[in-house]
């Protein structure tokens, strides 16, 4: 009978995501709402807020005023089991038109947690423009989308994602709940062992049992139903990945887990296929020593787990990982990427992934479409041997470039250095070469004979960490500069993470003040206009005549509705510099 292989995705949900306020009481709950609340209107802008709160703890009434000072706000929120009628529409948006009839520049936003029934959205859809004013509905969809801008929960469809690489069963209802000060999401498992649940952070990370439970204890529709603990999961298959073959207890003890727990989490990952089970005495479940199975498909899986989690750097270094790696990892990428590798490329390619999770992620599970139909269509034209070697090359060139911008993100985590420790590299410094193809386009070449590794056996575990000296990242000079590549190959996240840590380590003030402008550059490209402001206004501390800050505050206010105020900012460019162009286009512009 063949082996049992472990399957890689889940079915999809079929209904779609909720959204939960949970909370010992309605007080607390009312509590709850007013903080959420104001977080999503600061992601929008506004400040100052003034609330006032419901008897009953499910509704808020909120005014504040927009930053750019050009109008007020008059908010309504609720949190309620149903979807908000036809009749609770009118009566709001009424409240919002006898406050307008005072303030003609009056906006107003209702904000619900349970989405609004179709009735109540056509008859809004209906209103002409005069009757509803500046009034802005927000259901689930919208509120979803402004905390996803906020940074404060990823997208639904990446928390889909990592539950496919965890968990094979069917998934029910999903809820983004909102509970003691955090988001969690919650999914509802089909299971043959009957209904169970499993909570996530905002990020999609395992919470412990005990957060899991506290979840239960405030939502009565998970009443009844068993914990899928998958924090506990994350910790037997990576402490096997690096220790091997071990028992119950002495996962217990790695883990610090119970073994209760621990009993029901590896029944699954051996019903699932991911583990072996070898006898060792009686009972069994007690003696049975247990170790991952030893297979590439395997691998994969657990790849596809954790090479983007908190432990992407942990999995990567484990004895598993590397046996897989030597293993498996080159007929793939030939097979995946319809290639036939050089003994160069051979050489150097798994010891470059081999450090580096996000590339080996990249390489591993990127779509190939692209990159495949543009070697088909080069395969298939009548070229000189030597042109056509020529663009095999230049085409190889955009995989690699892909793999070492991934690379480049790892380079910046202090964890890096340890795994280069752990492996006994001194060493990892590639001849990155860029070539001009055409005279619009680089491509890269890439070379790995920089690859030294320590004289004696690599260092292993914690001794050898420890011994190596204390880990550190880049330092300010080289963040700010790393952080200035970035911002130009318009990689805004990464690029913010190193103005943040140049800002955190330099102390000159030329330099700061580049730091915070830069670092409000990407900002106002994300479109997160209040936040670019701030960062403006700091770099202008440092000099209060930087032109450029200037006319970036401008394009922020524009964009937030306050045509004055970025003129006055765009003129205080042009007295600092009168031949600004920049600036003398935008006045045009405005």
């Amino acid at each position: 009978m063949a082996a049992k292989q472990p399957r890689t995705k889940a079915k999809s949900p079929c209904q779609a995501m909720g959204m939960k306020i949970l909370a010992g009481s309605n007080k607390e709950k009312a509590l709850a709402l007013q903080q959420l609340t104001e977080d999503l209107l600061d992601e929008l802008g506004y400040f100052d807020f003034r609330a006032k709160l419901s008897p009953t703890g499910l509704a808020i009434d909120l005014k504040a005023r927009h930053l750019s000072g050009s109008h007020r706000l008059y908010c309504h929120g609720r949190t309620i089991a149903h979807e908000i009628r036809l009749d609770e529409l009118r009566k709001v948006h009424r409240r919002y038109v006898q406050e307008r009839r005072r303030d003609k520049r009056l906006a107003g936003v209702f904000f619900s947690l349970s989405g609004f029934h179709p009735t109540a959205t056509t008859w809004f859809s209906r209103l002409d423009s005069a009757a509803r004013g500046d009034y802005h509905l927000f259901g689930v969809d919208k509120i979803s989308a402004l905390l996803r801008r906020a940074k404060l929960v990823s997208s639904p469809e990446q928390i889909l994602h990592t539950i496919e690489c965890r968990v094979m069963a069917e998934l029910g209802a999903r809820n983004l709940v909102f509970a003691a000060g955090r988001f969690y999401w919650v999914f509802l498992i089909h299971a043959k062992k009957g209904a169970a649940y499993l909570v996530l952070d905002a990020h999609g990370s395992p919470v412990s049992r005990h957060v899991a439970q506290s979840i239960k204890r405030m939502d009565t529709s998970l009443k009844g139903k068993r914990v899928l603990d998958l924090q506990a999961r994350e910790k037997v298959l990576l402490v096997l990945a690096e220790a091997g073959q071990k028992n119950i207890e002495f996962l217990a003890r790695e883990a610090k887990e119970p073994l209760t727990d621990l009993r029901e989490v590896i029944q699954g990952l051996l019903h699932e296929g991911f583990l072996t089970a070898e006898p060792a005495g009686q009972p069994r479940w007690r003696c049975d020593r247990y170790s991952i199975k030893p297979e590439f498909d395997v691998f994969l899986c657990l790849a596809r787990q954790f090479l983007d989690s908190s432990q992407r750097f942990k999995f990567i270094r484990s004895n598993f990982a590397v046996q897989m790696l030597v293993a498996g990892l080159l007929p793939y990428l030939e097979e995946r990427f319809h290639l036939k590798l050089s003994e160069e490329d051979r050489s150097w390619l798994p010891k470059f992934l081999a450090v580096s999770p996000s590339a080996l992620s990249y390489a591993l599970f990127a779509p190939t479409d692209h990159f495949l139909s543009a070697w088909q269509e080069l395969e298939s034209r009548l070229l000189p041997s030597q042109e056509k070697d020529r663009l095999r090359s230049q085409h190889l060139s955009k995989l690699y470039s892909d793999l070492l911008l991934r690379y480049a993100s790892d380079l910046q985590d202090s964890r890096f250095d340890e795994v280069l420790r752990h492996k006994g590299v001194r060493g990892h410094l590639y001849r990155i070469t860029a070539k001009a193809s055409s005279a619009d386009e680089l491509f890269f070449t890439m070379k790995g004979e920089s690859y030294f590794t320590l004289s004696g056996p690599p260092a292993a575990g914690a001794v050898a960490a420890k011994g190596a000296g204390p880990v550190t990242g880049p330092d300010g000079d080289t963040a700010l500069n790393n952080g200035k590549a970035l911002l130009h190959m318009q990689e805004f996240d990464y690029a913010v993470e190193l103005f943040d840590r140049a800002i955190r380590d330099l102390k000159d003030p030329n330099k700061l003040l580049e730091a915070w402008n830069c670092k409000g550059a990407c900002l106002l490209h994300q479109k997160r206009h209040s936040a670019a402001i701030t960062c403006f206004n700091e770099a202008l501390r440092y000099n209060g005549n930087y032109k450029e800050a200037w006319l970036n505050k401008a394009a922020c206010l524009k964009e937030l509705g306050d045509s004055n105020g970025a003129i006055r900012c765009a003129k205080r460019a042009l007295e600092i510099d009168p031949s600004y162009d920049h600036a003398r286009d935008f006045l045009r512009s405005v």
